[in-house]
């Protein structure tokens, strides 16, 4: 028997294959690199590379804690749904400029402007 994955791995996967993919509908190639160097993402769109930190969570509170010294964008997931009923269709992602990242409140109000969408897509990912 393989090593069982714990519910918190398993979130944060779930997580990061769902960005992924909802970037895939922009346009936008996502991939985890080769090693893992603190970034969960590698994003390319055009000549325009991006590295993405991903946070989920299923919680009345995003959170975002321990970021890397280094990355572009963090991507926070609102999971909805648990276990092996998760609602995808129903889940929110929402991109943010490091550098937006320090003072924004950690509410998912706070986040509604960073909501994944065509208009933010193109700014994030202008050449």
């Amino acid at each position: 028997m393989a090593n069982p994955i714990p519910k918190k791995m398993k979130t944060g996967t779930v997580g990061e294959l769902l960005v992924q993919l909802r970037l895939l509908q922009y346009d936008v190639q996502a991939a985890p690199p080769l090693k893992d160097s603190g970034n969960d993402l590698i994003a390319l769109r055009g000549f325009v590379v991006c590295t993405i930190q991903v946070k989920t969570s299923t919680g009345v509170r995003p959170q975002w804690r321990r970021l890397p010294r280094r990355y572009h964008l963090l991507a926070v997931v609102r999971l909805q749904g648990e276990d092996r009923n998760l609602l995808l269709d129903n889940s929110q992602i929402f991109l943010v400029k490091k550098r937006d990242v320090p003072g924004l409140a950690h509410t998912w109000d706070a986040l509604g402007p960073f909501a994944l969408s065509q208009p933010q897509v193109d700014t994030l990912f202008a050449g």
